[in-house]
């Protein structure tokens, strides 16, 4: 297999396939082809040039070290999403790949926790001689959570630390809710409400230590319980305003939520910030094109996922022993979502 090949398979020129594969953030194609593109790089388990040349520097035993190197395969979990289009967990899995794939390892097959059965599980990492796992996001589910920490090889990555004995990768949510609230706080905000998920959500817990902290009552009616989605964010919003609520403010867990919210409120002719600030978590790459491009806390996704391919691969092929935990920083995106408080203006 060259690049020739995949090219052919592709639809696609030679060299837009070699800046794909050597260029994350190329814009020499869309992000159709560039998905087309890694997907016959998962079918084929084509390795980058660089390999193929040591491969055949040594003539000897070319055939052996080429099968075994057609053996380095890995394998994403998506833990907690139910969502198959998260953008977050789309733009990580992504960067989790490129950087892999540029030390010769190949995402072969990826796995939704909500469709995990132990049997069906092990017996495919057997056949496809997977050698490790990169899990996104945190299991609430702890069946599912037993299934993967029965594997040795495994990294955890995400905006939650892990408690397991595994190696880690995160952007402390909590955290991260901390300098989203202080941001609206600043702005002279006080009625903030809530759009996400609750129940063991490092993003809720910041935002209730930030209003403990600045001697703030909690007020359940600001807080909407809803899925972390498009779907989620604006179901959540219309909840909010249809209850009545005084929120100058509205704190979404991530971008999407933030999304969805937002869309409501501009069906609503409730101008943002004009009206309403809205802040979130994530700076996918569409909080950048949005309109109001959103001021959101800046995760950063491509060395999370860089950082979790070269951990395990390091377990893999060094084999460390004890579990390993890194925590990345994150900081603020002040883009057009956010405003000054404004005593006059309508709230939800």
């Amino acid at each position: 297999m060259t690049l020739k090949d995949i090219a052919k398979l592709a639809g696609v020129s030679v060299s837009t396939v070699s800046r794909v594969l050597n260029d994350k953030d190329t814009k020499a194609a869309s992000k159709e082809v560039s998905d087309r593109i890694w997907e016959i790089i998962r079918e084929t388990g084509y390795i980058p040039n660089e390999q193929a040349r040591n491969l055949r520097s040594s003539s000897a035993n070319t055939k052996n070290r080429q099968k075994e190197a057609d053996k380095k395969y890995f394998a994403c979990v998506y833990a907690r999403n139910d969502d198959k289009n998260d953008l977050f967990f789309a733009e990580l899995a992504r960067s989790v790949e490129y950087a892999a794939y540029k030390k010769g390892y190949i995402l072969k097959c990826s796995f939704y926790a909500n469709e995990l059965s132990e049997k069906s599980f092990c017996s495919t990492l057997q056949d496809q001689d997977i050698s490790g796992l990169v899990v996104l996001g945190r299991f609430d589910n702890e069946k599912t959570a037993a299934i993967i920490n029965s594997q040795r090889n495994v990294v955890y990555v995400g905006l939650n630390p892990s408690t397991e004995m595994h190696d880690s990768i995160f952007c402390d949510g909590r955290k991260a809710s901390k300098l989203a609230m202080e941001t609206l706080l600043n702005l002279g905000h006080t009625r903030i409400a809530y759009i996400g998920e609750t129940v063991r959500e490092n993003r809720f817990l910041g935002y209730k230590d930030t209003l403990i902290a600045n001697k703030i009552a909690y007020d359940e009616k600001l807080v909407q319980r809803s899925k972390q989605t498009l779907i989620g964010g604006f179901e959540g919003a219309k909840a909010l305003m249809q209850s009545g609520m005084d929120a100058t403010a509205v704190f979404c867990a991530n971008d999407a939520t933030a999304m969805g919210c937002i869309k409501y409120l501009r069906e609503q002719r409730v101008k943002v910030p004009e009206s309403i600030s809205v802040i979130s978590i994530d700076d996918i790459e569409m909080s950048r094109y949005f309109m109001p491009m959103l001021t959101t806390v800046h995760i950063p996704i491509q060395e999370l996922g860089k950082q979790a391919a070269n951990m395990l691969i390091d377990r893999i092929e060094n084999g460390h022993i004890l579990p390993v935990r890194m925590e990345i920083p994150f900081s603020l995106s002040s883009r057009d979502s956010c405003a000054k408080n404004n005593q006059n203006k309508n709230t939800l």
